[in-house]
């Protein structure tokens, strides 16, 4: 029902530990409406829901081409855009679930962007494009963001065509609130569908064991719709239907009850919501049973309220003004605090963020300028400033799988679970045709059998996944080479070799886990792994992967091409591989993030760079001579340092914390190094506390290239390949703002006119595009989409020739 299930089940158990609190009728109807609101304020405030959303350049890409991505990240309550996960992890999954592509994005203020270079080696398929942060981990795939794309790869033979190309079909009944009850008239929706999730057009027709007809039902939309009737005891029920192609096929309905509740919602003209519960259960000698009604909006409490059943039915009503807009839930509880119905409600969106284009012409020459002017505000006409990203394709006529717009998805497809099918459509009007059609929708993802049993015996699962709050978190496990036990709180440390020093150490805990936060690491590189004070150095470190293991049941749709579109592709993928062979250069450049290089110690420090003393023929030398705040020992053979504390004027007891480029070194190794390869030496003279580690000051020596020249690492060093953040592509579009440049003999065969993730709109809702047409021609697609601060969404398409 929801897709962030593993919340649903926490829930459960914060609200029923809440009920079984209160005993007695008196108690229940008293602290009812107070105990539900706190215990789900409380669980709001420790579980806060995340969403991504993906707008990908287009959908269909040739192997050599680059998918240009932009994330959007949000509140999962109010779809507002947050700041809290700081990464977020998109993948390329095949139709086996296998990464083609992955990457970590950072995230900033809710938005982040990327790319993917599709090689040469890729095969010709659909690929499912997957988004989610660390946190969402913890609840299942189901809640990550997916979409289709379609590659082809015209340097190898396309897959032949599919042998069986059997179209099969499943039909879904779903009882309003959960069940049918012998005598007590039901409203059924259905869902009939083929193997992709495709709904189709069917006639049904309902009959009995006997094979009576009772009814006859078609879809409304998609293959969804529903029907009422009322079941009669001891019949059971099944459904004969007729698909539009021919097929034939029964499916039965669920069991019907001899006891129970049936729920049903009407959406009245007069702004309410009438819940109205008839139950068929004998009657109690201490009096009328007592029903509660709870009913929250995105986990924000809106009703609760309790009735008692009077002649075997009780309406509660709710003010729909005080529902959230988007998907509620609906729950009813009997006195014996057991859920008997559910079912969900969509309110519609009051203000949707509207996006629009203007002073574009309905037809351009090859290489020229095109300007447009991007407006947004909400529905009430109200300015609204907000984040868009923006494409500019060439339409032609290869398939490409549609792409779910980003209002739909955050506010609709999100929060159900399965597969919606032109989920759009539910925003296109506000008509009673959509309204019926959103209505039955909620019908048939808003039902589910109850095992509350489980829930109420399991524990609250701990939380593995923690929030990215301040970076990137690398994770591993230390054991034994030997033994494979794990290695028990031991000083651990990260490092990062470059010219911005980053060394994070930690302890390990019982099960040898350790959990590094790093900052601002971008890019391809090597990460060194130590742990001090171990009787045995042989240890392994098993550093794991920060992608999710675990997939949805989401299959991609089978892939074939016609042969009649081969002059197509192979024309795409001449203009693909001239446009790489010509600005190769600039289609490889990327761009260094803005960040903070200050050290992890902070300034402030003595610094002394080499090349402005004399160059000593030893390490030794440099400290004794003109670093006089370190004082150099030497026992038993080996080298001791100290570090001078000025404000006590003294030096500290313990040896400093010594680190070659960032990296943990030993006394005896840093004093034996060359030192004309030392650019530079900083002395922190105060105690450095961090975490469960204290060291009496620092010694940090950098080298010219920050990659530890020619220094043999301890045995103990752990060094692995690790990708750090992806590095932002630059994307590149020529400007023909001179005739010069126009008249330009290179070719200009881009497919990709524009794409931009970074517009944002002014205080007036307004923003200036400009780019320029290249030497195709034919239709090109605009598709502009974006949030406010205020979570309201919107996209906007328009196309355009050129001639």
């Amino acid at each position: 029902m929801y897709r962030t299930s593993h919340h649903t089940i926490r829930l459960a158990v914060s609200f029923f530990a809440a009920l079984l609190f209160l005993n007695g009728s008196g108690a229940l109807a008293q602290d009812f409406s107070t105990v539900i609101q706190n215990q789900f304020n409380n669980y709001r405030k420790n579980t806060l829901p995340e969403k991504t959303y993906v707008h990908t350049d287009k959908g269909f890409y040739l192997a050599g081409e680059i998918l240009w991505f932009k994330v959007y990240y949000v509140n999962g309550n109010n779809n507002k855009p947050v700041d809290l996960s700081k990464i977020a992890y998109v993948e390329l999954l095949d139709k086996e679930h296998k990464p083609v592509m992955q990457a970590k994005v950072a995230l900033a203020n809710g938005q982040g962007s990327g790319s993917f270079y599709l090689p040469s080696s890729v095969n010709a398929g659909n690929y499912i494009l997957r988004a989610y942060t660390n946190w969402m981990k913890n609840f299942g795939p189901d809640c990550f963001y997916e979409q289709q794309v379609t590659i082809v790869n015209s340097l190898k033979p396309l897959p032949a065509a599919p042998v069986d190309t059997t179209i099969s079909y499943t039909a879904r009944f779903f009882p309003e609130g959960g069940n049918l009850v012998k005598g007590i008239n039901s409203k059924v929706a259905f869902q009939v569908t083929d193997q992709f999730g495709k709904g189709c057009a069917f006639t049904g027709t309902l009959i009995n064991q006997r094979n009576e007809t009772i009814l006859t039902f078609k879809p409304v939309k998609f293959g969804i719709g529903h029907f009422s009737f009322t079941p009669a005891a001891g019949d059971s029920y099944s459904a004969t239907i007729v698909t539009e192609d021919g097929k034939s096929f029964t499916s039965a309905l669920p069991a019907t009850y001899d006891q129970g509740y049936v729920m049903h919602v009407e959406d009245e003209a007069n702004g309410q919501l009438v819940v109205t519960i008839n139950s068929n259960m004998p009657a109690r000698p201490s009096g009328s049973e007592e029903l509660f009604l709870f009913v929250h909006s995105h986990e924000v409490v809106k009703s609760a309220m309790k009735k008692a059943i009077q002649n075997g039915s009780v309406r509660f009503t709710i003010d729909k003004q005080q529902l959230g807009e988007g998907v509620s839930q609906i729950t009813v509880f009997n006195d014996q605090k057991q859920p008997v119905c559910e079912r969900l409600y969509f309110k519609p969106l009051k203000d949707q963020l509207t996006i629009g284009a203007a002073g574009y012409k309905e037809q351009y020459g090859t290489r020229k300028e095109i300007n447009l002017s991007v407006q947004t505000a909400i529905t009430s006409g109200k300015a609204a400033p907000s984040h868009l990203s923006l494409s500019v394709y060439r339409m032609d006529s290869l398939p490409s799988p549609e792409q779910e717009d980003i209002q739909s998805y955050l506010w609709l497809s999100s929060d159900l679970k399965g597969h919606i099918e032109s989920p759009g459509y539910y925003f296109s009007a506000q008509t009673p045709e959509v309204f019926t059609a959103l209505d039955n929708l909620m019908l048939v993802h808003g039902w589910r059998r109850f095992n509350w049993d489980v829930v109420l015996n399991s524990n609250a699962p701990a939380f593995k996944y923690t929030p990215e709050f301040a970076g990137h978190q690398i994770t591993g496990r230390l054991t034994h080479l030997l033994t494979g036990q794990p290695v028990a709180n031991a000083k651990t440390y990260l490092s990062i070799a470059g010219t911005k020093l980053q060394f994070y150490p930690v302890m390990s805990n019982s099960n040898g886990d350790v959990r590094f936060d790093v900052r601002n690491y971008y890019g391809p590189g090597e990460i060194i792994i130590q742990a001090e004070d171990q009787p045995d150095s042989s240890f392994h470190v098993d550093i794991q992967s920060p992608y999710a293991d675990k997939f949805s049941e989401t299959g991609t749709a089978p892939f074939y091409l016609s042969p009649a579109l081969q002059q197509v592709l192979t024309e795409g993928s001449i203009n693909m591989q001239v446009q790489n062979a010509y600005f190769s250069d600039r289609l490889t450049q990327f761009s260094l993030p803005k960040y903070d290089t200050m050290p992890f110690f902070g300034n402030g420090y003595p610094k002394y760079l080499m090349d402005d003393y004399v160059r000593f023929t030893t390490t030794e030398e440099i400290l004794r001579e003109y670093v006089p705040d370190v004082a150099v020992r030497k026992s038993n053979g080996e080298f001791q340092l100290y570090i001078f504390n000025w404000e006590i004027e003294r030096h500290y007891r313990g040896s400093p914390l010594v680190l070659l480029d960032g990296v943990p070194v030993s006394i005896q190794k840093v004093m034996t190094y060359d030192p004309l390869k030392l650019r530079q030496l900083q002395v922190v003279t105060d105690r450095y506390v961090t975490g469960e580690f204290t060291y009496d000051g620092i010694v940090s020596f950098t080298t010219y290239h920050g990659d530890l020249t020619e220094l043999k690492l301890d045995n103990k060093a752990v060094i692995l390949d690790y990708d750090g953040l992806q590095l932002q592509r630059e994307f590149y579009a020529p400007e023909y703002d001179s005739q010069e440049k126009a008249q330009s003999r290179l070719p200009d065969f881009r497919n990709l006119l524009y794409w931009t993730p970074d517009i944002e709109t002014d205080a007036n809702g307004k923003a200036a595009v400009r780019f320029y047409s290249s030497d195709l021609k034919g239709r090109f697609a605009v598709v502009v989409q974006g949030i406010d601060s205020n979570g309201h969404a919107g996209s906007h398409a328009f196309s355009f020739e050129v001639r």
